[in-house]
């Protein structure tokens, strides 16, 4: 089962650890980490921090407006789940034949990647969005609320099994909150994300922190639980 983390932001972190330095944790974790920067006036800062968690944490970033949001959020899953299988089956490559995909023949090379599909289509995948809330969302929020829904829709199509969680940060007096388990019903993932209120920094570091520690605890999958 690949694991995932996407962050929807749209500014740089202002309080906690350094985010590159927690993508990066992450992905020694086997858990990839991709970024989404909702972008309004391309600070510069804010889009180096998003390049930099996503390339920290082996995983892709993409900017965007808020309006493409659920189209950018389905294309980024997708695209780092075939990624992350293409390097699989190119290790495997690497391990038993020490060739990389490039050093096939042509006419062969095709097989491989029907392969990745396959495999792409197939393999089970959770996936914990974590959602800026701080202040400047406070527009946006309706619609980035929307794009988790319309993600769980899209990822139906797939034969492997795909669970989507969602953690929000800040959240009231806490740096991060996880306000939907792991789940493939999307009636539980309205009823758990239907009313988000923003307002607040912005903890990155701490909510990939806690992301991690929602990952790699000790837990039978797929799951469901209220978190108070």
């Amino acid at each position: 089962m690949l694991k995932q983390i996407i962050i929807i932001s749209d500014g740089q972190s202002n309080i906690g650890p350094n985010p590159g330095d927690m993508a990066a944790l992450a992905l020694d974790n086997s858990i990839i980490v991709n970024t989404i920067g909702i972008i309004d006036n391309e600070e510069e800062s804010s889009i180096f921090e998003l390049e930099n968690i996503a390339e920290s944490g082996g995983g892709i970033c993409e900017l965007t407006n808020i309006n493409n949001l659920s189209e950018t959020l389905s294309r980024v899953t997708v695209k780092s789940v075939y990624s992350t299988v293409e390097e699989m089956v190119s290790q495997e490559l690497k391990e038993i034949l020490d060739l990389s995909i490039e050093d096939i023949n042509p006419k062969e090379r095709h097989k491989f990647v029907r392969l990745i599909d396959k495999i792409g289509n197939e393999i089970d995948l959770r996936c914990l969005i974590l959602l800026d809330i701080s202040g400047s969302m406070k527009r946006k929020i309706d619609i980035a609320r929307k794009s988790i829904f319309e993600l769980l829709l899209f990822l139906e199509e797939r034969m492997g099994k795909s669970y989507i969680g969602v953690m929000v940060f800040p959240f009231k007096n806490n740096h991060c909150k996880l306000l939907c388990d792991f789940t493939q019903d999307i009636g539980i993932l309205r009823k758990e994300i239907g009313i988000v209120e923003t307002g607040g920094t912005t903890p990155t570091g701490f909510a990939i922190e806690e992301a991690i520690k929602i990952f790699t605890k000790d837990r039978e999958y797929p799951i469901y639980n209220n978190i108070v």
